[in-house]
């Protein structure tokens, strides 16, 4: 069956949608498209649409993927117009492209994120400060944070080795910071708990929360961070 990778924006308003709310949004608007959807086989049938990694309710997608499989192959340009004019607001189609069929799953591949994070300042602080503090922060031999397990118990987790880069910059009051993650099946860890452990360790002067943002998935095998288109 055709598959068409799909790189997409999740803004404003939409950044509130769920994971499943979003597989449930993606199919009406194809449905809607009239487009000739796939299903798998079996006794419940499943559309097949299928996501790069979940994004957190709250959290923006600047370049979001997913995988999506139809019936009959359409041309590209064909499926891009259809499905274009049938999403909600916030969510937008930025290209698509058809993929082989021997090609791994976007959840098989991705393995790493960035991010970028922005709060108004309550405080005076230079970009020397921000720095010191970040190299502080990545200095640290662990960082540990507590985590849920299946079973419902409490244990603290190292995230230290999920955090492959941070920076912090700022502009007219604001503070910025851009990080890279650990991301996919592999392993995970969020943007929030690092920013929460960042907070903690360095006493920012910060108002407010952070208006979070995943700005590129990427997939890392063989040590170099590609892209996934």
């Amino acid at each position: 069956m055709p598959r068409y990778r799909m790189l997409y924006n999740k803004v404003g308003p939409a950044r509130y949608i769920s994971h499943l709310d979003l597989l449930r949004t993606f199919e009406r608007a194809v449905r809607r498209a009239g487009l000739p959807l796939a299903f798998t086989r079996g006794f419940n049938p499943h559309p097949k649409i299928a996501f790069a990694a979940p994004l957190g309710v709250s959290i923006a997608g600047e370049a979001e993927y997913a995988d999506l499989e139809l019936d009959v192959l359409l041309p590209e340009d064909e499926v891009a117009w259809a499905l274009s004019g049938k999403l909600p607001q916030g969510i937008g189609l930025i290209d698509i492209k058809t993929v082989p069929e021997q090609t791994p799953s976007l959840m098989a591949v991705v393995d790493r994120a960035t991010y970028r994070a922005e709060a108004e300042l309550a405080g005076r602080i230079s970009v020397e400060e921000l720095n010191v503090a970040v190299n502080a922060f990545l200095e640290l031999p662990e960082i540990p944070v507590e985590r849920k397990n299946k079973s419902g118990k409490i244990k603290k987790h190292d995230i230290r080795p999920g955090i492959f880069s941070m920076s912090g910059r700022l502009n007219n009051g604001t503070i910025i910071i851009e990080a890279e993650l650990k991301t996919g099946s592999s392993g995970n860890v969020r943007l929030e708990e690092a920013l929460a452990a960042f907070k903690k360790n360095s006493r920012l002067p910060v108002r407010g929360e952070f208006v979070l943002y995943r700005t590129g998935l990427y997939t890392g095998r063989n040590k170099k961070k590609k892209m996934l288109w």
